[in-house]
């Protein structure tokens, strides 16, 4: 997959923190983005690329209409897709024993960083079937979905969180091997803490202790999971695998 003008690619969690970096350092190499997210994005930042080149719509993952909504549009609007990355998810922190652990709980966070995963993925790849038995030779298509270190190694009170994650990982593999003969390669990244917004939500002790314990002693920069993603968008035989993106924080050392 070249990483040029014609690369068209859809991204949800836009509005800040990966999302956000991957589709700014994508934008400035001239690919073409339809970015989504719950929240609003800077109009200031949006028009600093010309319209044909951008388009940001308000999107809940939880709403399976809207998802399919926003992929029709996407290819209205640039006329197909080539890659897709799931950045949509919240963390929240709270203990097994806490009143807040309750299906309500549960039931959001699944639905957002799990079911939203899954259907936006579902009719992304539908999209991109449809546009391989339309071209006259195979391309290369990419879903990559975004996991945590979580999956592994969560801290206390990630319970919910690490298990969303934790299906998100497991979803890979056999999402490769259904889209494989399409062409579609799945992959997952996992990273660990990030100079972000959300990753500066934690405890600030909690954050200083998950630097010391990576193997650089620090946590990552949004911009190096870009690179990361654009890396797996170069090289076409990856597919149906995951990584970690955390300086082995999920491998615990001493």
């Amino acid at each position: 997959m070249k990483i040029d003008q014609g690369l068209v690619v859809f991204i949800t969690g836009a509005s800040s923190g990966l999302g956000f970096e991957t589709a700014k350092d994508l934008l400035d190499r001239g690919v073409k983005c339809f970015l989504t997210d719950r929240d609003t994005i800077e109009n200031e930042f949006l028009l600093k690329y010309a319209v044909d080149r951008v388009v940001f719509r308000n999107l809940d993952v939880t709403n399976e209409e809207n998802i399919k909504q926003a992929v029709q549009e996407c290819v209205k609007h640039f006329g197909h897709i080539d890659a897709l990355l799931n950045c949509a998810g919240i963390a929240t922190m709270q203990l097994v024993t806490d009143d807040s652990f309750n299906p309500k709980t549960i039931n959001n966070i699944f639905n957002i960083n799990v079911v939203g995963c899954l259907n936006t993925s579902k009719y992304v790849a539908l999209q991109m079937v449809k546009q391989q038995k339309e071209n006259q030779q195979n391309k290369d298509y990419l879903i990559i979905n975004v996991s945590s270190v979580a999956a592994q190694a969560a801290p206390s009170g990630l319970s919910i969180y690490g298990a969303t994650k934790g299906a998100i990982l497991a979803m890979t593999l056999p999402m490769a091997r259904d889209l494989g003969k399409f062409g579609i390669r799945v992959v997952c990244i996992s990273p660990g803490f990030f100079n972000t917004k959300m990753g500066k939500s934690t405890p600030k002790q909690l954050y200083d202790y998950m630097a010391r314990m990576s193997c650089l002693g620090r946590n990552g920069e949004p911009q190096e999971f870009s690179q990361a993603v654009q890396g797996v968008m170069e090289c076409q035989f990856i597919t149906g695998t995951h990584f970690y993106l955390d300086s082995c924080y999920a491998q615990p050392h001493f």
